[in-house]
């Protein structure tokens, strides 16, 4: 584990965690509210039983922000004696150290009907953080930025174009079926958007990492207007190149939730999973759902019965995304929330407003 600076306060709390990466993305307005609350640094616990590929982002992240000490192994010396508060959430995946946090927290995480209370999930950590006498607002969502030294060909700067960023979570071989979020329609879209933008003003970006969102953006090689970042960037990295998108159009994933934290202007897409609690926090983005009256379904029985797991995302055909986007990108236009200042009157021109 990467060592910390020097601390500025002698104080710590720890916060638990074990679950994903737009989960935790979610838990930092509550952790920094944790650790203002007690005027300390955080150390972030680890369970040395977590080995999927969602960890190695976990701690890269941790390790970039400033108000973490350190990442640690439950397993290796873990002593609550040194900690003002123990932090971790009710709904985070089994462990040992999940189990530990559970029974000696101060404050005992709730357990939340997702389904009827409808709380946002940053909504549910911070009501925690409230619950051991933080009395401020809620803090920004966190977002950690890398280099993208390396990907200067890919003309990420370039205020010349329009740039969209595409992110299909499939979240292939999970044990609840996440896959079934994963919208088949990306590459409709994407020839509707050439219509869209004529003079070859746009620029498409796919963003996300593992085998099965490799197979899909080998799916958009032979069109040049594509540039493919999948499996290409850390998490850090990721985060500084889809900063620098004039929109993203995403399915529930965890890069979401970054672009979420990054404030750059979004299109989600919802099928299965509930906009209630995995839904943006912030509210410059436009939320587009699945139109089948099943949906959504999950913390429902329909969840684990539906055996026709791409029917949901299937039946939100690209007309629906397009006008989305036809309303909602001069609304940020004339709202001054999209484009540099020297970008806009050609942007303008392009789209006939």
């Amino acid at each position: 584990m990467k060592q910390r600076k020097k601390l500025e306060t002698n104080k710590l709390v720890a916060a638990q965690f074990q679950n994903g990466i737009g989960n935790f993305i979610m838990m930092t307005p509550a952790i920094t509210a944790l650790a203002n609350h007690n005027n300390a640094k955080v150390d972030i616990v680890l369970d040395e039983s977590w080995k999927d590929s969602r960890r190695p982002s976990i701690e890269q992240f941790c390790n970039g922000w400033d108000l973490v000490n350190e990442v640690i192994e439950f397993q290796q010396g873990f002593d609550e004696k040194k900690y003002e508060n123990l932090f971790y959430a009710y709904h985070g995946e089994s462990s040992q150290s999940h189990t530990f946090f559970k029974n000696n927290a101060k404050v005992e995480s709730d357990h939340v009907n997702w389904r009827s209370e409808k709380v946002n999930e940053v909504d549910y950590y911070m009501n925690m953080v409230y619950k051991m006498g933080y009395r401020g607002n809620v803090p920004p969502l966190k977002f950690v930025q890398g280099s993208t030294a390396n990907l200067r060909s890919k003309r990420l700067d370039d205020g010349e174009y329009f740039k969209i960023g595409f992110c299909n979570g499939f979240f292939a071989g999970s044990k609840w079926q996440w896959e079934r979020k994963a919208w088949p329609h990306f590459e409709r879209l994407a020839y509707l958007l050439r219509k869209y933008y004529p003079k070859g003003k746009l620029r498409i970006f796919l963003f996300g990492k593992g085998e099965t969102e490799k197979k899909w953006a080998e799916k958009f090689t032979d069109d040049k207007l594509v540039f493919n970042l999948v499996n290409q960037t850390d998490i850090l990295t990721a985060t500084s190149c889809i900063r620098c998108m004039d929109l993203f159009i995403t399915t529930d994933t965890g890069l979401m939730h970054i672009a979420d934290a990054t404030g750059v202007p979004m299109i989600v897409l919802f099928g299965p999973t509930l906009v209630s609690k995995n839904g943006p926090y912030q509210m410059n983005n436009r939320i587009v759902r699945s139109p089948l009256p099943c949906a959504p379904c999950q913390q429902n029985p329909l969840f684990t019965i539906c055996k026709e797991t791409d029917r949901c995302m299937k039946a939100l055909e690209p007309g629906l995304v397009m006008a989305a986007i036809r309303t909602y990108i001069p609304q940020l236009i004339k709202a001054g929330k999209m484009y540099r200042n020297e970008k806009v009157q050609e942007v303008k021109s392009c789209l006939g407003l």
